[in-house]
């Protein structure tokens, strides 16, 4: 957070019990990690300030949250000026868009109401703190593009919006067949006995965040090898080979570097080693980002900021023909699922890749009925998304929340998954 930020704005963080899923290095809350803040609301685009009131925003696209009796009007003056106003939940922000057609930003002015929580989500409620502000915040836009996104802010500021500037990367020549006339939907595993229950379903592709499959798994299976992190480049170069020398025709890059917990990398040092041990199959497998949370901050990077800072420490250099992530919060924050997914389509075009794979995602809290109906309405989300190649839910195991019942069958998660 810049100097200006600090002295302006005051983030309340609260922490609760981080869930137990095996092997830690696996699981995005298991053995803690700095909490971050989960935005809610109409939040999409590189615009969305992830609720965190960082200073500057990256870029120039907006939509106001606007509370009910509002007024939020727009003007010819480039100017954004909102109020914050305190709201009791979520639930109670609309959504009210502008936009631009023009090379001029438009100005909006009016009292929106905007909510956000922070803190790593618990199993007894959506997340563990909520912050309120009563703080105008004055938002002057210096850009000629349209404005057409989203912002929220739960504090006060005035600032200069800075638009992005984005990195090149190479795409891909990959002599692999695209998975655009097959299922995207994948199955991420400890166990590969497991997988059996999956067969004869439109799963496609499988990974164990490993260089190779730990067992025998369904030739109707594509295995996905991944380079986990730092500590696992001894032998990754033979075990990249030997999985396309069997099929494979994608690869995937180190697991949540923006988690301590994780493969925990700066991105200038995850850009080095992708270069060195992902690049030289450039010509022989699509090969994807490192896979990011759906955290957000500066300090740490988390999410999107890591993602963007990762490009621009590539220099053009790193080959990324798709960019992974990951989703983790409540069942019930099914339009927060969906913001967060196209932000991410929105940061990676912007870095020049046009495809993103879900790798993990899951739920924090709710009831199985509950999971089940966010398991439904999010793959017909994602296998109606185009820019979505690919996803796996978290994971097929026999554990809570797991898509297994005790005796390896599917259970009603399961059923929902691949149904």
């Amino acid at each position: 957070m810049s100097p200006i930020a600090s002295s302006i704005l005051t983030i309340l963080a609260l922490s609760s019990t981080a869930l137990a899923f095996p092997k830690a290095r696996r699981h995005p809350w298991n053995g803690g990690g700095p909490d971050y803040a989960t935005g809610y609301g109409t939040g999409s685009g590189q615009g969305f300030a992830h609720s965190t009131g960082r200073i500057p925003f990256p870029a120039y696209n907006y939509t106001v949250g606007s509370g009910a009796g509002s007024s939020v009007q727009a003007t010819s003056v480039p100017t954004l000026t909102v109020t914050v106003l305190p709201v009791a939940a979520s639930s109670s922000v609309a959504a009210l868009s502008f936009s631009n057609t023009t090379s001029a930003v438009p100005s909006v002015t009016g009292s929106v109401q905007v909510g956000a929580f922070f803190g790593r989500p618990s199993h007894g409620s959506v997340s563990s703190s909520f912050v309120e502000s009563t703080t105008a915040t004055s938002t002057f836009a210096e850009s000629t593009s349209a404005a057409s996104t989203s912002a929220e802010s739960t504090s006060a500021a005035s600032v200069t919006v800075e638009s992005s500037t984005s990195s090149t990367v190479s795409s891909a020549s990959a002599s692999s067949t695209s998975s655009s006339s097959s299922s995207k939907l994948g199955l991420s595993y400890n166990t590969a006995s497991l997988l059996s229950a999956f067969d004869g379903t439109s799963a496609s592709w499988a990974y164990n965040w490993a260089a190779s499959a730990d067992g025998t798994i369904s030739s109707d299976l594509e295995y996905v090898p991944m380079l986990w992190g730092l500590k696992s480049v001894s032998g990754w170069s033979d075990a990249a080979a030997s999985a396309i020398s069997s099929g494979s025709t994608h690869l995937l890059s180190f697991n949540e570097p923006d988690l301590s917990s994780q493969s925990d990398m700066e991105p200038a040092t995850a850009a080095e080693n992708h270069i060195e041990y992902l690049n030289p199959f450039a010509d022989q497998a699509e090969i994807g980002s490192p896979a990011i949370t759906n955290g957000a901050g500066t300090d740490p990077l988390m999410g999107i900021d890591w993602l963007n800072a990762f490009f621009k420490a590539c220099g053009g250099e790193c080959q990324v023909d798709f960019v992974a992530f990951h989703w983790y919060d409540a069942a019930s924050n099914i339009d927060g699922f969906k913001s967060h997914v196209q932000d991410v389509i929105d940061a990676a075009s912007s870095n020049g890749v046009s495809k993103v794979w879900l790798t993990e995602f899951g739920t924090t809290s709710g009831s199985d009925s509950e999971i089940v109906d966010f398991i439904t309405e999010a793959t017909s989300f994602l296998d109606s998304t185009a820019e979505v190649e690919r996803y796996a839910y978290f994971m097929v195991g026999e554990g809570s929340g797991q898509l297994l019942s005790s005796s390896g069958e599917l259970n009603t998660l399961g059923e929902a998954y691949v149904s």
